[in-house]
């Protein structure tokens, strides 16, 4: 027997164990989200899935949350609006200012993200990252001025190729993606396995 959903009013049926996110899905109720991927374990990185719980002090990532017990979840409410926003404009805070020029204009997740939650300007200004882009492998150029620190990547590789050529590095406003002692990709174990447009969205 199903367990007993209400979200934004709407009364819906969730299994035992598994995530708000996996129960809103499969009920046709959409929730952005940038690091969850089918089929590999949720991270709840990205924080853009939360979601307001009754009776939780604070927001949930609906991609890592599971069910245990009946639920009133509401998905779109203003704060719940506000935390995605916040999440978006930090993101943007340190991108880089090239969306006319980038290849992936159009099909941009982030860019996406930006019109669904009326983003026209940025408020908050970040430091822009230093790193230069890496063209030494045959199969990826890797521009980590783009990277939004999601672990798609990593945990692509440490999930279904069991590589681990990329993982977390540093700290705090230090982190970052990196391959292993930080050398370029043609000094990496990467196995030009494929995933790079799976991992960019496209």
């Amino acid at each position: 027997m199903g367990i007993k959903l209400e979200v934004n009013g709407r009364a819906i049926e969730a299994v035992k164990g598994e995530t708000i996110l996996t129960a809103l899905n499969r009920n046709g109720m959409h929730v952005p989200t940038i690091c969850s991927m089918k089929d590999l374990s949720p991270s709840g990185a990205c924080r853009m899935c939360v979601v307001e719980v009754e009776g939780r002090e604070n927001l949930v990532p609906s991609c890592s949350f599971p069910i245990e017990d009946s639920l009133k979840i509401r998905t779109h409410s203003p704060r719940v609006l506000k935390a995605r926003k916040t999440n978006v404009e930090l993101l943007l805070a340190s991108h880089p200012d090239d969306c006319l020029y980038c290849e992936r204009n159009g099909s941009c997740e982030l860019q996406s993200l930006s019109e669904d939650l009326n983003i026209r300007e940025r408020r908050i200004s970040g430091k822009k990252s230093p790193h230069q882009i890496d063209k030494s492998s045959p199969a990826i150029v890797r521009d980590p001025s783009k990277c939004i620190l999601c672990g798609r990547c990593v945990r692509i590789c440490e999930e279904v190729m069991s590589t681990s050529t990329f993982d977390f590095a540093h700290r705090g406003n230090e982190l970052k993606i990196a391959t292993t002692l930080d050398k370029p990709l043609n000094f990496s174990n990467c196995t030009a396995c494929g995933q790079s447009e799976y991992l960019a969205g496209g």
